[in-house]
């Protein structure tokens, strides 16, 4: 029976997990629970509210995309347990932003698992998944899915925690991390946001609107109430067995339809006159099933009925109807993700082209500010990181077209900007990684030492401040600087890691003394006709 000590769980202010937290902070007194949430549209303190006060929680708001912050939660918290919820749920979502639900549910899951690796201290990672990974099920099928069947996802958002179930599998297999994976039901109950099926219905029947059915109604579901779910992870954090995968779920199903009708019960509401019937999604899976057989013989069991957690789920609603503020857009037939008010944080962390560039050309509601930025590096993550910071703070910027070690095409760009800053996030990091760097050293070299000193000399020249983006690939550690220290290294200190290529450039370019800009230029150039 694992006995952890500091439990990590992630997307803790979510729905599931929210419950999961207050049931472990509440039963287990000698654990320490930090919850890690980025605090993203369907998550709130407000359901961590019970918890704030108690000795053995730790909130912090955080994305477990970052891997600085992951590594040092691991590190200073000193977890040895992992409870990973985090993630992008909804399907209807996934149809319009799905490189929201890769990043985060695929990526944040990877960044996980490799701070794991690394550090080699979690006795126990559990991993929640869905059971929309099986695929859709046929209505004539009387035996669930069981764990070994075949993952067969139909949508963007089932497409990704299978994916990120894969990488859970091959971290155990090939580096023996502990883990565990679950693949659960549908969940309802107090707390959740309203984008999801139950909550959406009970929020639409208080405000006497209509209750809209995506086709004919058909589509049969599986429903646990969140106070069961929340006893299964604890039975599986205390007795699951590694390597194991475990569904939790219960055989006792329904339609969407028969879902709306028993809503409209409890409110007494005719349903005919409240139903309606809209447009489907572009693919909506008929039935889910689980076999819930292994999870039951661990001991759990399903203990709250539909008819009874429905109408706890209904009262809770009725006491909270602001819970979440305004939520007038997840209650639309079928929300658009960009409809939804989403946090800040829930969109820096992934800006590759597609609405980088759109936003560069945007020219609305910039300032009069007297400054502008002439950036450089617009295919990069800082570069378009750069440029939205510039639309949030409504200064007025523009990318650099010429390339940083062409003299003629940086003096063009800055006759037509005429900016009062340059920003340079440009530079070659490899292709898809610093190895590349080995390989390509010409190329490595004439963009991250010379490009970036003929921009600097250019600078110069036209008495323009520039700000370089470098890296810390520079340091390494050693006897003043230990892992595991906190001992950081200064701005004024010499790089002292030369293990690759990409970071020799790097390193060159900091230690550098501007005077001698035109000599290292001319040397550079030279070396790279001999190499």
């Amino acid at each position: 029976m694992h006995e952890p000590k500091n439990i990590l769980i992630t997307g803790a202010a979510g729905f599931i997990a929210s419950h999961v937290t207050t049931k472990l902070i509440n039963k287990y007194p000698s654990y320490k629970i930090v919850a890690l949430d980025k605090l993203d549209y369907c998550s709130t303190f407000r359901n961590l509210k019970s918890c704030s006060s108690s000795p053995n929680f730790k909130f912090i708001k955080g994305d477990i995309a970052s891997a600085d912050i992951v590594n040092h939660v691991l590190i200073e918290e000193k977890i040895d347990t992992i409870m990973h919820f985090a993630a992008q749920t909804h399907v209807d979502n996934s149809f319009g932003n799905s490189m929201e639900f890769t990043y985060n549910n695929i990526y944040g899951t990877h960044v996980l698992l490799e701070a794991c690796r690394v550090i080699d201290c979690v006795k126990r990672f559990i991993h929640v998944s869905t059971d929309e990974v099986y695929g859709e099920t046929d209505l004539e099928d009387d035996i669930g899915n069981h764990e070994a069947s075949q993952l067969l996802p139909t949508n963007p958002y089932s497409a990704t925690k299978a994916g990120a179930e894969m990488l859970v599998m091959a971290y155990h297999r090939s580096y023996g991390l502990p883990v565990i994976t679950t693949r659960g039901n549908n969940v309802y109950g107090p707390n959740q946001y309203p984008e999801k099926l139950v909550p959406k219905f009970i929020l639409l029947a208080m405000k006497g609107e209509k209750l809209p059915i995506h086709g004919d109604g058909s589509n049969v579901r599986s429903y646990l109430h969140c106070g069961d779910v929340a006893e299964a992870f604890d039975v599986i954090l205390h007795r699951g067995e590694i390597g194991q995968i475990y569904n939790i779920g219960t055989k006792k199903e329904r339609s969407v339809l028969d879902v709306a009708e028993d809503i409209c019960k409890l409110f007494k509401l005719n349903p005919k006159d409240v139903i309606e019937f809209v447009q489907d999604r572009p693919f909506n899976d008929k039935r889910y099933f689980l076999d819930d057989q292994k999870l039951k013989q661990l001991g759990w069991e399903e203990r709250i009925p539909w008819e009874e957690g429905l109408k706890r789920t209904i009262e809770w609603y009725q006491k909270n109807p602001d819970w979440w503020g305004d939520v007038s857009p997840a209650l639309n037939p079928h929300p658009h993700f960009s409809a939804i008010n989403l946090s800040d944080e829930a969109q820096w962390s992934f800006q590759y082209g597609y609405s980088r560039l759109a936003r560069s050309y945007t020219e609305v509601g910039r300032s009069n500010s007297g400054f502008k930025f002439l950036i450089y590096g617009r295919t990069g993550w800082i570069g378009g990181l750069l440029g939205k910071l510039c639309d949030e703070e409504r200064i007025d910027w523009e990318y650099g077209r010429g390339r940083l070690q062409d003299r003629k095409s940086l003096e063009e760009d800055i006759r037509r900007v005429k900016p009062t800053h340059v920003l340079s996030a440009a530079g070659v990091t490899g292709r898809p990684n610093v190895d590349w760097c080995e390989s390509h050293k010409v190329e490595t070299i004439r963009t991250n030492v010379v490009g970036t000193l003929t921009l600097a000399d250019v600078c110069k020249e036209q008495n323009l401040y520039m700000m370089n983006f470098a890296t810390g690939c520079i340091f390494e550690y050693d006897k003043e600087h230990p892992l595991g220290s906190g001992i950081g290294f200064k701005e004024e200190d010499k790089p002292n890691f030369i293990g690759s290529f990409y970071s020799k450039t790097k390193a060159m370019v900091i230690s550098i003394n501007f005077f001698l800009i035109l000599f290292v230029l001319y040397c550079s150039i030279t070396i790279l006709s001999l190499i």
